[in-house]
């Protein structure tokens, strides 16, 4: 990308142990609670509890189940000390509950351990939930794919089957590679790729991608690129590499870790220097008061929540269909202030129809309609095929001669011997005929018989059902800028600005002069996206703030110019980004306030005296808690704004 934007790529690692307070998993041990040494840790601190702490055996008992429970706490402990990261959650908790120990409370130790663990485990259980949503589409590849290969049909390992070859897709199964219905008819269920619920009809002719699902139907399927070139493996680049691109958020965390834990832990040992000499307390109250400040002290649960809040709006995104590149995209998304489209593939659908047949005083539309169809029945230009559609009557090929197309100007044709020309009206001109000065208004074809003219159509490029929707959500979320840019003539390009309500249009542009363009819009205060196909648009989608491109996953170059992928290729996907990049910094936002919060609270009553280790450690865990459940409240955001 650029080297404009302000939202650099920050280097890889673990997303969400910033700052090295954690080691290994998220805020946890590094290994999951095995069940026999707990289940015999449990049993033993049951017993120590009966027995009591004044006896040998109940000491012992306690210590058994203090090491059974702790090992892994302490034994990360000691690796961190070894690799120069002392200052994790770990570190602190092995000091705290040995301390504890030291100082002879067995149960307490024995029970914050034993809690601590417990709440690791279900905030691991919560966190791993979380990424299931985007996990989902790593677990897509098919093992094996149904060849054709002369009568027989054998299994080959996607990455076998070489572009050009006959596949089988059966019902039930995923479609293993993108390629082209050859025979056979179904309806797909495409919400894995696109995020689409409604069920797609395909047959002869349609395009598949890899991860649709065949509901009915054997399809036969002939592919058009390899597996490493499909759909689904470049969605699974994406979601890979998604979390290697942080948040400047991500990135300033980092740095306040870094500066907060060793902060806290001076604090402490402050707390048990000056508590005798302060307050006349013992020793022991200074010690005890300084170790619940270290357990309450690390910063594990705010080093977890802001990652996690950015990983779950990406996969909250994924299931949109809306796939971004990273969480700094994220974060960008609601700061946009202007949105660049181009035209075709983005707010149109590139299929031209005809919106109003306007004959001259004398002449039937039908006829208008006659002539003209039969002159383009023969024609390969998309506006021609679009005008022998609009013609609802019959066409008699035998009728028509001496058809000439001329690119870029329109056709001629001899009907029932008659002279027919049909084209723009510069085309009519150089045949000698006046076509009239009426306004030329979207794309507008005349048509001449014998050297009389007949009239004109106008055709439109249909619009996407949900530009007007995104145009308007946009506007609502105060975006103040909306533009369009393309390469159609000016009628064109005003007419399709001007139902959409459009505050500027750009025409007749190359894709220099749309790179030119975006970057003369940029706005002063907030950044510049462009919504482009993802082809000619690439210059564009890569000097933007940020460039997404609509229904291009099947595109090089969509991938490698734009941050954003639509799948669907539906512009209500821009709005849709939007909305969830603020709800996803308003998570953020609550889940720092309420970690902190929490946090300064238990630390200000564990230096009173009013907090002891057991609120310390359901401090620290159970704010971790509420955080990723707070985090998980994106999946139930409203994405209509």
């Amino acid at each position: 990308m650029s080297t404009e934007h302000p939202h650099e790529h920050f280097s890889q690692g673990a997303s969400c142990c910033a700052g090295g307070c954690c080691s290994g998993s998220c805020c946890g041990s590094g290994d999951a609670i095995r069940p026999v040494p707990a289940v015999l840790g449990i049993a033993l601190f049951v017993a120590a509890l009966v027995m009591g702490s004044d006896s040998w055996s109940g000491m012992a008992a306690y210590a058994a189940a203090y090491l059974l429970i702790g090992w892994d706490v302490l034994k990360a402990a000691f690796l961190g000390l070894r690799h120069g990261r002392a200052m994790d959650e770990n570190f602190l908790m092995s000091i705290a509950s040995l301390g504890a120990m030291f100082l002879g409370d067995y149960s307490e130790a024995v029970g914050v351990m034993l809690f601590y663990r417990v709440g690791e485990y279900l905030q691991e259980r919560a966190v791993g939930s979380s990424r299931r949503s985007v996990s989902e589409l790593m677990n897509l590849r098919p093992e094996s794919v149904h060849v054709r290969e002369g009568g027989t049909v054998r299994d080959v390992p996607p990455a076998e089957v070489r572009p050009g070859s006959v596949i089988e897709v059966r019902p039930g199964e995923r479609v293993p590679l993108d390629g082209t219905v050859t025979e056979g008819n179904s309806v797909l269920d495409t919400s894995a790729m696109t995020g689409e619920s409604l069920p797609v009809e395909a047959g002869a002719g349609s395009t598949v991608l890899a991860g649709y699902i065949n509901g009915q139907g054997v399809l036969e399927v002939r592919t058009d690129r390899d597996w490493r070139h499909s759909a689904l493996a470049r969605v699974q680049e994406l979601v890979e590499a998604a979390s290697g691109h942080k948040s400047p958020l991500e990135g300033r965390l980092s740095t306040f870790s870094r500066i907060y834990t060793p902060l806290v832990i001076s604090i402490a040992v402050l707390v048990f220097l000056l508590y005798p000499f302060v307050t006349g307390g013992s020793w022991t109250d200074g010690l005890f008061r300084a170790l619940v400040l270290l357990v309450i002290s690390c910063p594990c649960a705010l080093v977890l929540s802001i990652p996690l809040g950015f990983f779950a709006g990406i996969g909250r995104a994924a299931r949109q269909g809306i796939l971004l590149k990273g969480s700094n995209y994220l974060d960008a998304l609601r700061k946009v202030k202007t949105v660049v489209f181009d035209k075709t593939g983005t707010l149109t659908e590139g299929v031209f129809s005809v919106d109003e047949v306007l004959p001259r005083d004398g002449v039937t539309p039908e006829e208008l309609l006659y002539w003209a169809a039969h002159a383009e029945s023969s024609a390969s230009h998309p506006l021609g095929r679009s005008i022998v559609k609009a013609y609802e009557g019959s066409l008699f090929p035998d009728r028509v001669a001496e058809l000439v197309e001329v690119t870029g100007g329109g056709v001629s044709a001899r009907v029932e011997g008659k002279a027919v020309l049909v084209g723009k009206k510069a085309f009519l001109q150089e045949a000698g005929v006046e076509a009239g000065e009426e306004e030329d208004r979207g794309v507008t074809i005349y048509v001449a018989l014998d050297g009389v003219p007949l009239g004109r159509l106008r055709l439109s490029d249909r619009i996407k059902p949900g530009a007007e929707q995104a145009v308007r959500e946009l506007r609502g979320l105060g975006v103040s800028n909306l533009v369009m840019l393309t390469g159609d003539s000016s009628s064109a390009g005003a007419e399709v600005g001007r139902k959409l309500g459009l505050d500027e249009v750009f025409s007749g542009l190359m894709p220099a002069g749309k790179l030119e363009h975006v970057r003369r819009l940029k706005p002063e205060e907030g950044l510049l996206a462009f919504v482009g196909d993802g082809m000619n648009d690439a210059p564009s989608l890569a000097a933007a703030d940020i460039g997404i491109a609509m229904g291009g996953v099947g595109s090089d170059t969509a991938l490698q110019a734009a941050d954003v992928v639509v799948m669907k290729g539906d512009p209500v996907a821009v709005p849709q980004g939007m909305v969830l990049s603020r709800a996803t910094e308003r998570i953020i936002v609550q889940n720092i306030v309420l970690i902190l919060g929490v946090k300064l609270l238990v630390m200000v009553l564990g230096i009173l005296g009013l907090a002891g280790m057991w609120a310390a450690v359901m401090a620290d865990v159970g704010v971790c808690l509420l955080a990723v459940g707070n985090s998980m409240r994106i999946f139930r955001v409203q994405l209509d704004a």
